[in-house]
């Protein structure tokens, strides 16, 4: 199948994918519905662009799964009444998580200045049949990484300097590239003035032979 069908949509630094009746949220973000139609939630650290209380709220049900770190795990404990067996602790180097819905979850090493190691991770799901590579809020990405599709952040300011430069220099560092590579985490309203870095992006990666493909609108 085409990665891109098990797309909802991405926003910012939300990524969520459907396939078969199964919904994946990464970091919900700016939802605009009350959806209540989560499967799994990962979050992948406690800032409030990707803790979002509300946002959970919109979309979790009551046998939503969620994994995380152990910090954002303490917050959920706070915040809403989840059945501790609902939720999963990981950090990088964690092993891989398999869960009900069939989904599976790798917690990636994902930091910088503004993200101190362990403070959150990338991830490597497994989902619709595709590895799909979240990178999370990052300067660098795991070269040894075998993903299908890589959704990397691309703001310049909190996360990859230069992106069209750092981004393209570790894709092709990887040791296998991916198949297509989709920008995120730019634009506004959060990072104003970024709009154009997933075109930027793109261009320099399909320059190199990389498909590159911009999901988000503004």
């Amino acid at each position: 199948m085409d990665p891109l069908d098990a797309i909802r949509f991405i926003k910012h630094g939300c990524v969520c994918l459907e396939y078969e009746d199964i919904v994946v949220y990464i970091d919900p973000y700016n939802i605009e519905d009350d959806e209540h139609d989560a499967d799994l939630i990962v979050i992948t650290h406690s800032h409030g662009d990707h803790y979002s209380p509300r946002d959970i709220e919109r979309v979790r049900k009551d046998d939503t799964c969620f994994v995380s770190t152990p910090d954002v795990v303490r917050r959920l404990e706070a915040d809403f009444d989840i059945d501790p067996d609902y939720m999963t602790e990981v950090l990088p180097g964690s092993p891989t998580v398999a869960l009900e819905c069939g989904a599976t979850v790798r917690a990636l090493a994902a930091e910088n200045k503004n993200h101190p190691e362990g403070f959150g991770f990338g991830v490597l799901l497994g989902f619709a049949h595709t590895r799909w590579y979240i990178s999370g809020d990052t300067d660098v990405l795991d070269e040894d990484v075998r993903c299908d599709v890589l959704i990397v952040c691309c703001d310049g300011v909190w996360n990859m300097p230069q992106p069209e430069k750092s981004v393209t220099e570790q894709v092709l560092a990887m040791e296998r590239r991916p198949a297509l590579v989709i920008p995120y985490h730019y634009g506004p309203p959060e990072n104003p003035g970024t709009e154009q870095n997933g075109e930027a992006v793109c261009k320099a990666l399909e320059a190199q032979g990389v498909a590159c493909r911009e999901v988000i609108k503004f």
